[in-house]
């Protein structure tokens, strides 16, 4: 981390009424006091409603935009809702949509741009996916990004309207290169109705490892015949607690492995106690426990952009839930506590024939007022003017909603204030041969333990190494 991101007094100075101990510390859910009303003019939510009302003003532009970005269900409303607001003022501007299942996305993105197809306004990354050209720095290698320091030099994006500290995160050759406009990472996600029926104490950010193996063994449920009724968690991914052991996948130079140290070791002890136990779920059964959202999992590592699957799941199932940061490991700090994250941005590639208004548009999503559809989806932005009490506006939040979402908001800040994170897939890339490669080698060896139970995790360990290791050679030629 380049430096101390944030202050969380400033960050979330409109969650006092919330009593910042409890709640946003311990995410025990309780009755909110009464709001203190601030002045109209200090209330960016409001703010934002008044001008919302506002009909926008039309610009006589002609032209042609291609959009890039992936194709999932809950993005597809927000999206939409941009789109229309775009066309309302710039009418005259044609809007071709590219939109893309995240199976898909990096190919047809490089199949388009290596056949002349022209893209001008596309969804990139930084800290998530290195290496591939999912991340903005794959294309600044290149030289195939709009520079975009200049648009924030000519205050088109004002700096200050970011929280202290954040912009940090986008640069690149102290650069920008895009319009900011989400910050995702790892929460760990619980039910909380579930820990009450069993009478324990609930999750917290002072929690470690034995924490969560205690409570996912007590959390489990099987009926008389061995078939599973509840999970006690989704588990630790193998990838999540190396880092947390205190070590580190791979090397500096991007192109070896550390796989077979000690703290690997110990991080795929970790993972088998969860699979191996039958406290997580695994093969069919992921098919009826996928998670939080289902009612049936107590415990779940996931992004904190799950926030609008678990509310709605809430609503329908009738339980409630909340995020801490991920229980400690072994490993030094901040990194014993670490989940992965990323940073969502929208990009302009050089090779579009209209760079004025494809810089407009780009800033338009990521911080005009196109960004409002998307952050009103409970998405964290960077932006200030997402506050809570925007996202308790916009989302019409009950009292308790307002205190899960603020144990997320304080989660996710609290990790990047702390440097609680780690890329979601490290850098390794040697010719073809990239960290994806690595991680399904592994997968493959660790499910004949948990799945087919054709062979030891100790089996499993040396044989992965093995043929990760010749897959290094190969790729070496």
């Amino acid at each position: 981390m380049s430096q101390q991101l944030f202050s969380r007094r400033q960050i979330l100075a409109s969650l006092a009424s919330l009593t910042l101990g409890g709640v946003m510390i311990a995410c025990t859910p309780k009755a909110p006091a009464p709001a203190e009303k601030e002045p109209e003019e200090k209330a960016p939510a409001k703010e934002a409603a008044a001008q919302a009302t506002q009909p926008p003003e039309k610009v006589e532009v002609k032209g042609k935009l291609v959009w890039y970005a992936a194709q999932a269900a809950d993005h597809l409303p927000p999206f939409q809702e941009q789109h229309k607001m775009w066309n309302e003022i710039y009418p005259s501007v044609e809007l071709e949509e590219v939109f893309v299942p995240w199976g898909e996305y990096n190919t047809k993105m490089t199949t388009m741009i290596a056949g002349g197809e022209n893209i001008d306004v596309v969804w990139l990354q930084l800290g998530n996916s290195v290496g591939s050209p999912l991340h903005a720095g794959y294309w600044i290698e290149k030289d195939n990004l709009y520079d975009f320091t200049p648009v924030f030099d000519s205050g088109q994006i004002k700096r200050e309207d970011y929280y202290a500290g954040v912009l940090n995160e986008w640069l690149i050759k102290d650069r920008f290169w895009g319009a900011p406009f989400e910050v995702f990472q790892q929460s760990f996600w619980y039910n909380a109705d579930l820990f009450k029926a069993e009478g324990l104490d609930l999750p917290t950010a002072e929690w470690t490892w034995e924490d969560h193996r205690e409570a996912a063994k007590a959390l489990t449920k099987r009926s008389a015949d061995g078939r599973a009724e509840q999970f006690g968690t989704m588990g630790l991914t193998w990838l999540n607690a190396i880092y947390e052991a205190g070590g580190n996948p791979v090397g500096e130079d991007g192109q070896s492995l550390f796989l077979d140290t000690p703290e690997a070791e110990v991080a795929f002890n970790e993972w088998y106690y969860y699979t191996g136990n039958g406290y997580a779920p695994l093969g069919d059964d992921t098919k009826t426990f996928a998670g939080l959202h289902t009612g049936k999992v107590a415990m779940q590592g996931h992004g904190n952009y799950m926030w609008t699957t678990f509310r709605q799941a809430s609503a329908d199932l009738g339980f409630d839930f909340a995020a801490t940061l991920m229980p400690a490991g072994p490993g030094p700090s901040p990194m014993n506590k670490a989940g992965w994250v990323g940073y969502n941005l929208w990009s302009v590639f050089k090779g579009t024939q209209s760079p004025e208004l494809a810089v407009e548009f780009a800033v338009f999503l990521g911080y005009g007022k196109g960004a409002e559809p998307w952050a009103a989806t409970g998405r964290v932005s960077p932006v200030k003017r997402f506050d809570l009490d925007y996202y308790q506006q916009v989302a019409n939040f009950s009292g308790e909603e307002k205190e899960r979402y603020a144990s997320n908001l304080n989660t996710t800040f609290t990790n990047m204030e702390k440097g609680h994170v780690h890329p979601s897939h490290p850098y390794f890339v040697i010719n073809d041969l990239a960290w994806g490669d690595i991680q399904t080698i592994f997968d493959d060896e660790l499910n004949k333990v948990v799945i087919e139970k054709s062979q030891t995790l100790e089996e499993a360990i040396k044989v992965a190494n093995d043929r990760a290791a010749q897959a290094i050679k190969d790729a070496k030629g």
